[in-house]
């Protein structure tokens, strides 16, 4: 394949599953993803990368959870770079405030300047990189993300060129962006199986918008529940998968695959769901509409449900959410830009938007996909 995106003279070439996206006059950063990475290659990585930056300290931040599980192995390979470190614990990362440890590197003279590593959940991702960009102007920072969403979310926010060789990818922001990228799926081997499946959520989504490989590769992987190698195969096609449609400026809609109807179901459940198990209902109730409505076949429509439900994740919405869920939907229909569509899969690695979708047919999908045995 190869297509243009003009809005940022991006040129995107997929030979045989690596992918390559080039542009002009940007910053460019390394996404490194293999399994046993932290404790591999990463003390090397990040000892050539803080050459490179001219840094002489690396400031570790760091969620509860990822303390408790993974400090002792990141901090050791830190200490293998020869640099000081430095811990602050993020107890409630919230991109919305700074904590006090974090301020205070605001007042480092130039010659301690540090690398900020970012280590824990898409929390953490988002408030070291608030941080970055608001406070610490001119202080680099890397992420070492801990939970598989996060893994496929970090290294692919506000992104304009990316690259993909195999393990390794790279990708530029136009304002501020990470001087690297850590995913190591082995960490995630802590997490509760539910949040790993709600994780694989968001590589199902992506699988279904542009990659129908790393579809078939889901299905291969389905039982038992993904891990190791394994998994990061999975993670590693979901981050270049994304990195593409990112890439082009015309497809990036369709990233809101199974959104339309996610987010006010979290909102009706008082965000008590994860993310992914939402994203996978949504997803749901998109494909029946795709196929209620003659825009899909049912043998695509049950390859999608039959996908979501083998990660265990929901495909239906429950009849006590229906109204709630439907209001919010309707709340967010129209924006200032015009009226929202839906994003709907018409075939593993295809979507298309439509906008025929009312509450007649959200009813007419969750009675069908109640109805399904």
């Amino acid at each position: 394949m190869h297509t243009r995106a003009n809005f940022y003279r991006l040129a995107v070439e997929d030979d045989d599953g690596t992918f390559t996206v080039t542009a002009r006059q940007t910053h460019t950063y390394r996404i490194h993803v293999a399994q046993g990475l932290i404790t591999g290659a990463f003390s090397d990585h990040l000892r050539a990368l803080a050459e490179q930056l001219e840094v002489s300290q690396i400031v570790l931040a760091i969620d509860t959870d990822a303390a408790e599980h993974h400090l002792g192995v990141i901090g050791a390979a830190v200490a293998r770079t020869g640099l000081p470190l430095g811990v602050v614990p993020l107890p409630d990362a919230n991109p919305g405030s700074l904590p006090d440890s974090l301020s205070s590197l605001i007042r480092t003279p130039q010659q301690h300047r540090p690398l900020l590593l970012g280590v824990g959940s898409g929390a953490v991702s988002t408030t070291v990189r608030t941080v970055a960009a608001r406070q610490l102007p001119g202080v680099p920072y890397a992420l070492v993300p801990t939970t598989v969403q996060a893994q496929i979310d970090a290294g692919t926010d506000s992104k304009v060129d990316v690259g993909h060789t195999p393990g390794q990818l790279n990708g530029a922001f136009p304002h501020m962006h990470p001087a690297a990228v850590y995913i190591d799926p082995a960490l995630t081997s802590a997490l509760p199986p539910r949040d790993v499946r709600a994780g694989l959520a968001e590589a199902i989504k992506l699988a279904l918008i542009i990659n129908p490989l790393l579809v078939y590769t889901l299905e291969r992987s389905a039982r038992p529940l993904p891990a190791g190698p394994a998994l990061a195969a999975i993670v590693e096609q979901a981050v270049a998968s994304k990195l593409m449609l990112l890439a082009l400026e015309s497809e990036k809609r369709l990233l809101d695959l199974g959104h339309r109807v996610a987010d006010p179901y979290r909102a009706a459940t008082g965000y008590r769901i994860p993310q992914g198990e939402a994203v996978a209902a949504g997803i749901a109730v998109a494909a029946t509409h795709a196929f209620l409505s003659g825009k899909t076949t049912l043998k695509h429509r049950d390859r999608i449900l039959n996908l979501l439900a083998a990660y265990q994740l929901p495909v239906t919405i429950p009849d006590a959410m229906r109204q709630p869920v439907w209001e919010g939907i309707a709340a967010g229909h129209h924006t200032r830009h015009g009226s929202l569509p839906l994003v709907i899969p018409q075939r593993p690695g295809q979507c298309t938007l439509t906008d025929d979708f009312d509450r007649w047919a959200f009813d007419k999908a969750l009675d069908d996909l109640a109805a399904r045995p």
